[in-house]
């Protein structure tokens, strides 16, 4: 089985919106979670699938859901299927999912997506929406609500399609459902996206300086860095392999996890700095 029949999922979706498409490219990434464990996408290449459900402190959503979304692990994690939280509130901080955490016993790791950069990636536009991505293939499969009949739901079919013996990712549409009543109980707001993709970062004044205090003590002819970064074209050129070791925080070398402890030495960029190159790169590196 390789695509995903709908007409079930149309019969069950009264009160969704069910849409596909063409299958949804992503790129790897790196976060910290609440416990101070990396996790890196591809590095859950040995699963089937990674099952992503977004967080944020305060959302009753998120509360109400914590037995069926350990109900959810419990059908599907012996069957090659990995689930973790992601928290890309912007007025949530690690202190906050922590303490989050001990109140609810989410008993899942909560990735801290404090860039938001993860979330726009994914398409997350509210807290308690479930994205479901081949680790391997870097493709989204699902993104909704979690079904109230999680076995026959779109949710269930997408991974029961996934788990299949022969699945390939590659062959299927993305599945979104949309649900208006959960979008508007704990909807995430972008304002770093928003900003900048209505008015782009400067490459002069903005980017440059960003890449010459963070990039350019290695990045120059001669240095240890791959290739220097002289000139607007060059950097146009690597911008997407800019973004990938940005996103899985490869660079700056020596990042050290600013709630443990303060270096400083370290190679930590802000996430200001992050977000505009990001979005930059995003809006096609432009020069003007």
């Amino acid at each position: 089985m390789k695509k995903i029949t709908l007409v079930a999922m149309f019969s069950l979706a009264a009160a969704f919106s069910v849409s596909t498409q063409a299958s949804e490219r992503i790129g790897d990434f790196t976060l910290i979670d609440n416990t101070g464990k990396s996790h890196q996408l591809s590095k859950y290449a040995y699963n089937k699938a990674l099952v992503i459900i977004s967080q944020a402190t305060g959302c009753t959503t998120n509360q109400e859901n914590i037995a069926r979304y350990k109900q959810l692990r419990t059908n599907w994690d012996h069957r090659g299927v990995s689930f973790v939280m992601l928290n890309s509130d912007a007025s949530d901080d690690r202190a906050g999912i922590r303490a989050e955490e001990a109140v609810w016993q989410y008993d899942f790791p909560i990735l801290d997506d404090e860039t938001q950069l993860v979330a726009e990636s994914l398409g997350v536009s509210y807290a308690g929406q479930v994205i479901v991505v081949d680790p391997v293939r870097m493709n989204v499969i699902y993104r909704g609500p979690l079904p109230a009949q999680p076995a026959n739901a779109p949710l269930g079919q997408v991974l029961t399609a996934i788990v299949a013996d022969g699945a390939d990712s590659r062959e299927m549409e993305t599945v979104t459902v949309a649900e208006e009543a959960a979008v508007e109980s704990c909807a995430l707001p972008f304002p770093a996206r928003d900003a900048n993709m209505a008015d782009v970062p400067d490459y002069e004044t903005v980017i440059a300086p960003i890449l010459i205090e963070r990039c350019v003590g290695c990045h120059v002819e001669g240095g240890i860095g791959p290739f220097a970064m002289n000139s607007h074209m060059m950097i146009q050129g690597w911008s997407p392999m800019i973004r990938e070791v940005i996103m899985t925080a490869r660079m700056p070398p020596m990042q050290i996890d600013p709630t443990v402890r303060e270096w400083v030495n370290s190679g930590n960029i802000s996430v200001e700095e992050r977000q505009k190159l990001i979005h930059w790169i995003t809006a096609g590196s432009p020069r003007d």
